[in-house]
């Protein structure tokens, strides 16, 4: 009986042990735009100038999720394409499920994403990535989607491996074709009334730009125009919110017209259309003391709630220092602003789970 038993405990766990899986990774043709998605020639992109890869990411198995740890993306830069060194990776909207990092070898970028979570049946997203042009000529970008199995104790196996490589051609010329470019966008809420400011770059040839609001997700409309007088950073004051604004969640973005009539949009941020006093930011002490570096950021209707990206900003809307945190249902937390000088600042808090800005502005002395 003894023999019997211990004869059972081994063979046992071997039956249990190996797990097979079929699913589908895949990709699909991979894109290059300006940074807000404009249409760009990649045939003539422009040389040090940033513009956004877009790479689509998929499992195409309805039924089977691709397991951690069997997969990898590695996209090629080609010969004269970088990640713009600005760029954090732990901002690619797919961070959640694969871990990206960058490489070189014989002047060639690599960017990998190793599948650190389960990726979902019918999955279907697409990272975007920062890069500009150093060298003049052409080359061509190549990412292919790997089953590596390099972590797991479970094998996976591709059920079609024809849609597992994508490429796309491009060239970089001498010159700057793009259109202007919004890199950043905010807003300051006070009771009922609305302060934007947006900073550009590349501004050619535009003749205005446009404020446009949106109370149903889904039309906009025309607030007022700014006429365009080749400036880094533009604000249109602080107007009253009419009535037909006040909503729960009020969307707002800048329309930038060309002189030929051309224009595309900045991002869409979104912010609060009602008229409580206590909606907002505020902190204490403000004036933040001479000799001390840290304050209060406190939320005055709702809580902090996830991954925040926070920056702190000159008047000039150049940035000083980027910092990401993690707040989970706090009214309020500490902030160091560090050994800066006396003066007024920016604090922009973006939450990049649901992509919303918020803005304080503080007084060191």
């Amino acid at each position: 009986m003894k023999k019997l038993f211990f004869l059972f405990f081994i063979v046992f766990p071997f039956f249990g042990f190996s797990q097979s899986i079929t699913a589908d990774p895949a990709l699909e043709p991979m894109k290059i735009s300006t940074l807000l998605s404009g249409n760009i020639n990649v045939t003539q992109l422009p040389l040090n100038v940033i513009i956004k890869l877009k790479v689509p990411v998929l499992n195409r198995n309805n039924a089977n999720s691709l397991p951690a740890g069997t997969c990898k993306v590695k996209i090629n830069l080609g010969s004269k394409l970088v990640l713009n060194p600005s760029f954090n990776l732990n901002t690619v909207n797919t961070s959640n499920f694969f871990n990206w990092s960058v490489s070189s070898s014989g002047g060639i970028v690599q960017l990998t994403g190793d599948l650190y979570n389960e990726l979902p049946a019918n999955f279907n997203d697409t990272a975007y990535f920062d890069v500009k042009g150093i060298i003049l000529g052409s080359s061509t970008i190549t990412t292919n989607f790997l089953v590596t199995n390099h972590n797991t104790s479970v094998t996976l196996s591709d059920e079609n491996g024809a849609n597992n490589v994508a490429s796309i051609a491009y060239t970089i010329v001498n010159g700057n074709t793009l259109p202007v470019t919004f890199t950043n966008i905010f807003t300051e809420k006070k009771d009922c009334s609305l302060q934007v400011m947006f900073d550009t770059e590349n501004e050619l040839n535009v003749s205005k730009y446009e404020l446009e609001v949106s109370t149903n997700f889904n039309t906009f409309e025309k607030v007022t125009s700014i006429p365009a007088n080749n400036l880094k950073r533009y604000t249109y004051n602080s107007f009253t919110l009419p009535k037909s604004y006040q909503v729960a969640v009020l969307l707002i973005r800048v329309k930038s017209i060309d002189l030929d009539g051309r224009f595309q949009y900045s991002e869409i941020l979104k912010t609060t259309g009602t008229c409580s006093a206590q909606v907002g930011l505020s902190s204490y002490p403000n004036p933040v003391p001479k000799n001390n570096n840290g304050f209060y950021i406190q939320k005055e209707n709702g809580l902090f709630n996830g991954n925040y990206l926070i920056s702190l900003l000159d008047m000039s809307g150049k940035v000083i220092k980027t910092n990401e945190v993690k707040l989970v249902n706090i009214a309020r937390f500490n902030y160091d602003v560090g050994n800066i000088s006396g003066g007024q600042y920016l604090i922009k808090l973006f939450n990049t789970g649901n992509k919303t800005i918020e803005i304080i502005k503080v007084l060191k002395q």
